[in-house]
């Protein structure tokens, strides 16, 4: 009986503290599993969620490659990275309409030639901020994904759907993250409001 009792409490305990990291998460005092250090736990099911499919290529390529690299650093894996990193260098290369900058693909190799998972997610950094900026000016791969921000990393992302995947933490961190509203080309930048009206 005294062990439900102290599972109970703790579990209240942990239920009450969440909503102090939610608007602040991955401050450098939130445990590491805290259950709500994340902008938003809820699955979207809009136009966030869809796939590559009506991209048009190599676009399709490279995001579909950037997303398998994103899935596996989150699950703390290197499996499939170099692969998946080669393949856009590959694509960006051979484009012969010039649709990425060349730096794209640059970046692409330097994750690919990374050593393990820790050197993978530095590499990981300048590639997710190229191809941040690049949905800024295309309407349908910025509907497509989502972008996330990690204040400990100090660094962004891009993934599908809404409920935080943090590739820089993996799963010592798996939800800490910021949603972040994309501004589009001629659209102002406007803050994300997650579903409790807070605007962040």
């Amino acid at each position: 009986m005294k062990k439900q009792t102290l599972l109970l409490t703790i579990l209240v305990a942990g239920f009450i503290a969440a909503p102090a990291f939610a608007g602040g998460c991955c401050g450098s005092e939130a445990p590491a599993a805290m259950p709500g250090c994340q902008m938003s736990g809820h699955e979207s099911h809009d136009a966030a969620a869809t796939t590559t499919s009506k991209l048009p290529q190599p676009v399709a390529a490279v995001f579909d490659g950037y997303v398998q690299i994103q899935t596996a650093l989150a699950g703390d894996s290197l499996e499939g990275v170099a692969a998946s990193a080669q393949a856009i260098a590959k694509s960006v290369k051979e484009d012969k309409a010039n649709t990425f900058p060349e730096k794209i693909g640059t970046q692409a190799e330097a994750v690919a030639k990374a050593k393990d998972i820790a050197a993978a997610r530095e590499a990981f950094k300048p590639l997710s901020q190229s191809l941040i900026q690049f949905t800024a000016k295309d309407l349908a791969v910025s509907s497509a994904y989502r972008q996330v921000y990690c204040p400990m990393a100090k660094a962004g992302w891009l993934q599908t759907g809404t409920t935080v995947s943090n590739p820089y933490m993996g799963k010592a961190m798996l939800r800490c993250g910021q949603l972040v509203k994309v501004a589009t080309a001629g659209t102002p930048p406007q803050e994300h409001a997650d579903h409790s009206g807070h605007a962040h």
